[in-house]
């Protein structure tokens, strides 16, 4: 008879047991792991939002060459007292301008003798093509100003700073960004008056027109004799309201300058991954960076604050909601630096070396760190591969080797829950963004942002605690030989596995943001290695508590981001536009903040006694949080400044006069009303509530010039926004009271080839205006004096046409532009094009007539309004 087999024995490994195994733990235990993550979160956010102490000028004896707060506030004051400067008014060109020279006299009065300060006013006009959100356009300027000041080092090459004075209309612009001009004018007095020179040149460079995309940058590096001598730059730019700079551009491929900012400043805030996030266009923003970087050639950092960025672009950016130590943590860094790259050798050998893109981060601005992306591809490469290996091969030794298939099952298992938990509870929080949606409640989060915590970041965590509870019921191994804290460490194991996956595909896709997973895993390889040296993995509690002390480490890292990414994309939901559910972007930033922060905690879900109630306690946070974000005030979005912190809702509204002439010239029709154009997503029911007042009220595309007219004859400026915002329009019972505009008029036509005519125009007034052209069919613009190439066509209203956009600064007399249309038939006897010219006027209040100003007066205590007032003129040729 053949012997009976042997029941295969279970092994069973010697561990800490007692009576209340880990697994016994209250589901209430829960609680204590929130309150990491939320203690993680305070600490980042004061690390965050805390500032240095500010120097005055009583302060001076003992500092006297150190940043004085107190003085650039007093030159901050003197600018935003003006009021809003559009590039063209008189607050703008004369009295701003008329600022700076007064300061700069004074500094160059009271300089070191050794030192040498000229200044410069640069009248210039330009011309060049730009495109911004897939939209292209001919940007003009005529008689634009730079004030530009040069001290004078041992040799010419220079390091350029650069801030811009002008603001959009209806803001006072203190951040964005004459507080970078103050910055910039005291770092000129103070390094004016120290007695030993420095190395290179400085060039400050004060642009009196950045927000009429990018103009008065473009002028000073293509025309004014010392651009040639700019050898890097810095910009000092703002999308908020105070808070710290961050560096967020660098390069192209200069390292050097982040090796002269780890060296310089005091106070690091600068991450790699936001010059990616910027580089992706979710960003309804650009600085001039891009046009020193393109144009000039040349490397150089970009700084901007991004707090509080509901101000940007309105009333509140102004010095009610700015402090002295804003300015004073800003223009420490930048003075410390710009001391290090005026002195170093640097400069003037500095050379583009391809492929020498930096990896960049701070540490709650504790420490700074950074290494080359060669070595970052080593670093990560190892990371990951030792994050995987390393507690592989300790439970491996801790089971004697007789466990592999299991640890490698569960590891299996770690991975593919963290893998579908993401999946889940992104389609989760999509899930509740298009509901809330449809139930025409957006954005509640937005004055609230703690609401996003429960709304979103709690049905994510219940959708991995879902997913963690499938894997344990209906893959729990009863007969493992695995121990549940053994197989709760095989499964962080497929968490550092999914990690490593990612780290490594974003970083042989050349992204430097894979430094995020690097940093995670190296914190598990920080408790790992010693729970593997130690031979911890058979403990019941020790073990968890070296984990969760780290842990705690990952997630103020996390933590960081998640905070970072709220401040940002929350007020940009609210200036993005309509095409895209604000709720969804800011549901999917919480799932990855989520899982960023807790992918290491999921997997104790299996050591818990009924993790079912966790579960519930995440689905009654979002219930309660949806409550009060659907039924109560809480969740309204915006709020006035009865409560100190504005969060306004953004609206532009354009009184328009519109004149169609017909073939011969003569007028044959006039119409007014205004135009409205809403920013986010709620902006259409604002007008309809508020505004609306019968059936002439209607969307943009419903109007009757954008059946007849080429695009739709509507007050066209940055055209940008008009091709990706909503308006709407209401007839007006008169027009706007205008006394001055743009005119274009007809001087003669020349033939210059048997298909080729050249019209001339005379172009007149110092007003901002646009002009924009539609061709006849057959007819092809193929030229024309405002700049030397013919930019894409822009498409709008299922029209395709060129749009040019001009700016005016200081007045100036008639000048000719030339158009030239090439027809496909030699003997063609029609007409060539439709033309539109539009004169914008910002900022004439006294334009407005009394019904607009009711009009305005029906607005909301909590929106923004900012009002113009513009004349179309519609003609053939």
């Amino acid at each position: 008879m053949p012997k009976p087999k042997k029941n295969p024995k279970t092994v069973n490994f010697d561990i800490d047991h007692d009576a209340n195994n880990i697994h016994r733990i209250s589901a209430g235990y829960g609680i204590v792991i929130v309150i990491l993550v939320l203690a993680a979160g305070s600490v980042t956010n004061y690390f965050l939002t805390n500032l240095p102490d500010a120097l005055t000028v009583a302060d001076l004896e003992q500092y006297p060459v150190a940043f004085i707060a107190e003085r650039a506030w007093d030159n901050l004051k003197s600018f935003t007292d003006l009021g809003p400067r559009v590039a063209g008014s008189k607050a703008n060109d004369e009295l701003a301008v008329g600022i700076f020279k007064r300061e700069i006299k004074t500094i160059q009065a009271t300089k070191h003798v050794n030192q040498e300060v000229i200044m410069e006013n640069q009248v210039v006009t330009g011309a060049f093509n730009f495109t911004f959100y897939g939209t292209s356009m001919t940007t003009v300027y005529r008689n634009i100003q730079n004030i530009v000041v040069k001290l004078k080092g041992k040799k010419d090459d220079a390091l350029l700073l650069n801030c811009h004075f002008d603001t959009v209309p209806s803001s006072p612009g203190a951040s964005d960004d004459v507080a970078s001009c103050a910055v910039m004018l005291e770092i000129l007095r103070v390094m004016s008056r120290m007695p030993e020179q420095n190395m290179h040149s400085i060039i400050f460079l004060f642009n009196g027109a950045e927000e009429t995309l990018l103009q008065a940058s473009h002028g000073f590096i293509t025309q004014h004799k010392w651009a040639k001598d700019v050898k890097a730059f810095l910009n000092l730019e703002s999308a908020g309201s105070g808070g710290k700079e961050v560096l967020f551009q660098t390069g192209p491929n200069s390292p050097w300058m982040i090796d002269a900012y780890a060296k310089s400043v005091r106070h690091p805030f600068a991450q790699a991954m936001a010059e990616e996030l910027f580089h992706t266009k979710l960003i309804p923003s650009d600085t001039d960076f891009r046009i020193f970087r393109d144009y000039g050639n040349i490397p150089g950092m970009d700084l901007a604050h991004f707090l509080h960025g509901y101000r940007y672009h309105t009333k509140y950016d102004s010095l009610d909601y700015l402090s002295l130590p804003v300015l004073q943590r800003t223009g420490d860094n930048v003075l410390a630096l710009t001391r290090e790259i005026a002195n170093s050798e640097h400069l003037s050998t500095s050379n583009a070396e391809p492929g020498s893109n930096t990896v960049f981060f701070d540490f709650l601005g504790l420490f700074f760190v950074k290494y080359s992306m060669r070595s970052a591809m080593l670093i990560n490469a190892t990371v990951a591969l030792l994050a995987v290996l390393i507690p592989y091969l300790g439970l491996s030794a801790a089971t004697g080797n007789r466990a592999n298939k299991a640890i490698r099952t569960e590891a299996l298992y770690g991975f593919a829950s963290i893998l579908l938990g993401a999946l889940l509870s992104v389609t989760t929080c999509a899930a509740i963004a298009s509901q809330m949606e449809a139930l025409d409640k957006l954005m509640t989060w937005y004055s609230n942002t703690w609401l996003i915590l429960g709304i979103y970041c709690a049905p994510a965590l219940a959708s991995h605690c879902l997913m963690q509870m499938f894997f344990n019921a209906f893959f729990e191994n009863k007969k493992s030989v695995l121990t549940t804290g053994m197989i709760t460490q095989a499964r962080l194991i497929g968490v550092n596995v999914f990690w490593s996956i990612l780290s490594l595909s974003f970083t042989f896709a050349n992204l430097r943001s894979a430094y995020i997973f690097m940093v995670l895993q190296m914190c598990s390889l920080t408790s790992t290695i010693p729970i593997v040296l130690s031979g911890l993995q058979r403990t019941v509690r020790k073990w968890i508590l070296l984990h969760l002390m780290v842990q705690f480490i990952a997630i103020v890292c996390t933590s960081f981001y998640y905070i970072i990414f709220v401040n940002l994309f929350v007020p940009i939901t609210g200036r993005s536009g309509t095409v895209v559910n604000p709720d969804m972007i800011i549901g999917i930033v919480a799932a990855i903040g989520v899982l960023l922060s807790c992918s290491y905690l999921l997997p104790l879900m299996s050591l818990v006694k009924n993790p079912l109630k966790i579960t519930a306690s995440f689905s009654a946070v979002a219930l309660v949080a949806l409550i009060l974000a659907c039924f109560t005030p809480i969740g309204f979005p915006y709020r006035d400044a009865s409560n100190g912190n504005p969060t306004t809702q953004r609206h532009l509204v354009t009184h328009t006069f519109r004149l169609f002439h017909d073939e011969l010239g003569l007028l044959r029709h006039v119409d007014h009303g205004f135009l409205f154009e809403v920013q986010d997503r709620n902006g259409g029911r604002t007008l309809q509530q508020y505004i609306a007042s019968d059936d002439s009220f209607v969307p943009m595309e419903k109007m009757e010039s954008c059946a007849n007219e080429f695009f739709c004859a509507i007050p066209l400026d940055a055209m940008w926004r008009q091709a990706h915002f909503n308006h709407f329009w209401q007839p007006a019972e008169a027009p706007p009271e205008t006394h001055n505009m743009f005119t274009l008029a007809y001087e003669e036509t020349k033939q210059l080839s048997e298909r080729v005519r050249r019209i001339r125009f005379k172009a007149e007034g110092s007003l901002q205006s646009s002009i924009f052209i539609g061709t006849k069919p057959g007819v092809e613009l193929v030229a024309w004096s405002l700049q030397d190439v013919i930019p894409p066509p822009v498409k709008f209203n299922d029209q395709e046409g060129y749009f040019a956009y001009i700016t005016h600064g200081v007045p100036s007399g008639p000048w000719n532009i030339t158009m030239d249309f090439e027809t496909q038939d030699q003997k063609h006897e029609g007409f060539l094009a439709d033309l539109g010219v539009v004169t914008k006027l910002w900022e004439y209040h006294e334009m407005h007539t009394e019904d607009f100003k009711k009009l305005l007066q029906k607005f909301p205590s909590w929106a923004h309004v900012v009002p113009s007032v513009a004349v179309v003129n519609m003609l053939t040729i």
